[in-house]
């Protein structure tokens, strides 16, 4: 994926889950669903009238507690949140929540284009909380002064210029940027773009880990939820390879997870494809189901495919595999661990056109575990890059979690499945917006939108505008992309997301939910209310539409490139994209990550 964006979600309400979610005594997959398949969100509700059974709830942000109308009752102290109608220590109250803002996060270097030495790492994380955000990072044993490192973005400067971060912290309403790690050698050699990153990082030197074996992830730590995601390479569309994934807290990790990757696509040979599994605490047990053969390191055997291999982990360290020349991808692999864990998956050169051609992408995603996948997604389309303005064939993958799972699309798409088993992977494409369905709650399933090549028929619209990466290039639009759907169930009330301005393109794809009051309005701070929505099939629950930031590097209204905040009274999703010349990133703003369903997949095999 082509992504140097800072974008950071923020949370629906206060959110009901358990704080335990420990998997219950299954034999194959439970089929023990929550009744509705949704997590309370604090008196938000996706449609009909809020329940809070009398009870306080919480506030978008969890800075309030607000009675069944949403009027605000109390606000919390600038220490503490809401967690379940009540004022709790801050970080418990984002703890509670299961969304994407928290106060303890870890991260893998992810693998990267492999013809360039390991470039800029940098993760990105935004605070919304109204006291600042006093940040700790640690690796292996040592800790690293954030303020040697650690940079306040301002509009129109490069990263060079940027202020520190405080010692005080990252500052309320404010965005920073952790360099965390590069080789100061690292260029790319199609261009000659420098890939290090712009100022000195905590560690001057590569943290990625070649090939397979076991490494040593970032712990970064806050004293005041903050949202979080990671870029590789930081630098802008120049890289020509960037990739960013949206960080989850350690709060928000499950134990069991069915994997959704990027598929191999077109190029020969592909990738290579690569998956990790990430511990936050010790003697974690990890059980494997692989679709494909996992390869052997130096630290651990070989796992041949369909069959079950175990792993043990402590705090900290991650699992990868490398995969063979020529392998599939890990979708459709299970992973059961008796502690939370995070799993990732990437593809080091992604290539995805309907014959050769220049392009291609790195791509790297943190997945939801299973018991936030739901029995319902919403696939907005992005902007076309077409010339003609005609709507792009999108395609799209899905895996299944539970055998005899049926699945409904409306509109109806004739290339789409009707039916998964556990593990099993389909794709497809079209040009429309739609919504697809499982039979209930206790057949969840994942998705994931792609975007292809540059190289679209008829050529692409005005947008790009950096020089090729050799002469004879064409400033094609966008390229290659693997985004991972957020369900509808897990959209957020507000969004605060940062984009990067090394992109003269950036537009925005957005999913509004009905309530009991309708649809309501989501309003950018730069442009008002969106409008232009289209109804997504016939069940009148969901509309989208696309907006335009920046296109070509004009400002469309009052946007530029850098902070941005949507908010509604009602739950929406927002993936943000932008573009140059064979140059792309998406990425979905933020999510919830609570328990849409109860349901186990044992890794076990048929």
């Amino acid at each position: 994926m082509r992504a140097s964006l800072l974008l950071v979600g923020w949370l629906i309400g206060c959110g009901g889950s358990s704080s335990s979610d420990a998997p219950p005594n299954t034999t194959d997959a439970t089929t023990d669903a929550t009744d509705d398949g949704l997590t309370d969100t604090g008196g938000i509700v996706l449609d009909g009238e809020p329940d809070t059974g009398g009870k306080l709830g919480c506030s978008a942000d969890l800075r309030s507690l607000v009675d069944a109308t949403g009027k605000v009752v109390t606000t919390c102290p600038p220490d503490q949140g809401c967690s379940n109608g009540a004022c709790v220590p801050a970080c418990a109250a984002a703890s509670d929540s299961r969304g994407n803002v928290g106060c303890d996060f870890r991260m893998a270097t992810p693998l990267a284009y492999g013809t360039t030495l390991p470039p800029c790492f940098a993760v990105v994380l935004a605070n919304t909380w109204p006291r600042p955000a006093k940040v700790t990072v640690e690796r292996g044993g040592a800790t690293y002064d954030v303020t040697k490192f650690g940079r306040i973005p301002i509009n129109g400067k490069p990263a060079a210029e940027w202020a520190p971060i405080p010692e005080g912290g990252i500052p309320v309403d404010q965005v920073g940027v952790l360099f965390l790690s590069s080789d100061p050698a690292s260029v790319f050699p199609e261009n000659g773009v420098p890939m290090k990153c712009p100022v000195t990082p905590a560690i001057d030197a590569s943290t990625m880990l070649e090939g397979s074996g076991k490494g040593v992830a970032f712990h970064v730590t806050s004293d005041t939820p903050v949202s979080a995601y990671d870029i590789l390479p930081y630098g802008g569309a120049r890289s020509h390879f960037p990739s960013a994934e949206l960080l989850f807290p350690t709060t928000a990790w499950g134990e069991n997870y069915v994997a959704i990757a990027t598929p191999p696509g077109t190029h020969v040979p592909a990738g290579p494809l690569w998956a990790q599994v990430l511990a936050t605490s010790a003697d974690t047990e990890i059980k494997v189901l692989p679709s494909v053969d996992l390869p052997m390191s130096s630290v651990f055997s070989a796992a041949p495919k369909g069959a079950t291999a175990t792993f043990v982990l402590q705090a900290g360290e991650y699992l990868q595999w490398q995969l063979a020349t020529g392998s599939n991808d890990v979708s459709g692999s299970i992973v059961l661990a008796n502690k939370p864990v995070a799993v990732m998956t990437g593809n080091r050169f992604f290539r995805l056109q309907p014959s050769p051609a220049p392009g291609g992408e790195s791509t790297h995603q943190q997945i939801l575990p299973v018991r936030a996948l739901s029995s319902e997604y919403v696939a907005a389309p992005y902007e076309t890059r077409r010339k003609d303005l005609a709507p792009e064939e999108i395609p799209y993958r899905l895996v299944g979690a539970v055998d005899g799972t049926t699945l409904t699309f409306d509109p109806p798409i004739a290339s789409a499945p009707t039916k998964l088993d556990r593990g099993e992977v389909a794709d497809f494409k079209t040009k429309d917006a739609f919504r697809v369905t499982s039979q209930d709650p206790s057949h969840p399933f994942a998705a994931a939108q792609l975007m292809p090549t540059a190289n679209v028929e008829g050529g692409t619209r005005p947008g790009a505008t950096a020089p090729g990466t050799s002469p004879g290039v064409q400033q094609l639009l966008g390229d290659e992309e693997f985004v991972v759907m957020m369900p509808a169930g897990q959209f957020l009330s507000k969004y605060v997301f940062f984009t990067d301005p090394a992109y003269p393109t950036t537009n925005l794809a957005v999913t509004r939910v009905k309530t009991s009051s309708g649809f309501a309005d989501v309003k950018l701070g730069c442009l008002g209310n969106l409008t232009g929505w289209k109804p997504v099939g016939t069940s009148g629950k969901y509309e989208v539409t696309t907006v335009d930031l920046v296109r070509a590097g004009v400002s469309v209204g009052s946007c530029t490139n850098g902070r941005h905040v949507a908010e509604s009274a009602g739950p929406f999703g927002i993936v943000v994209w932008g573009l140059d010349t064979y140059s792309s990133y998406g990425y979905p703003a933020g999510g919830n990550a609570a328990a849409l369903s109860t349901v186990t997949v044992e890794p076990k095999p048929k």
